[in-house]
């Protein structure tokens, strides 16, 4: 089965076009010229879109890199 960090990253990967290898943990947005503001909304929506579920704007403010993201959504998931 597919882990929940797995599955984020490969959400991530098919949004901003890149290589799954190339989202470490502590790459945020900015660090690679794929992942600019536009593209972090369209990640943020796709991510709600395949957990059914919506971030609190509290939690959105806080998604800074690829870490931050997976344990939004793992902490949701687990609720």
């Amino acid at each position: 089965m597919e882990s929940i960090r797995d599955r984020v990253k490969g959400i991530m990967a098919e949004v901003l076009k890149v290589s799954v290898d190339v989202l470490q943990d502590d790459v945020a947005i900015g660090d690679i010229p794929e992942w600019d503001s536009l593209h972090h909304i369209q990640l943020i929506s796709a991510i709600e879109k395949a957990f059914d579920f919506r971030f609190t704007p509290d939690v959105m403010m806080d998604l800074e890199d690829v870490d931050d993201i997976v344990n939004a959504v793992e902490l949701r998931v687990n609720q």
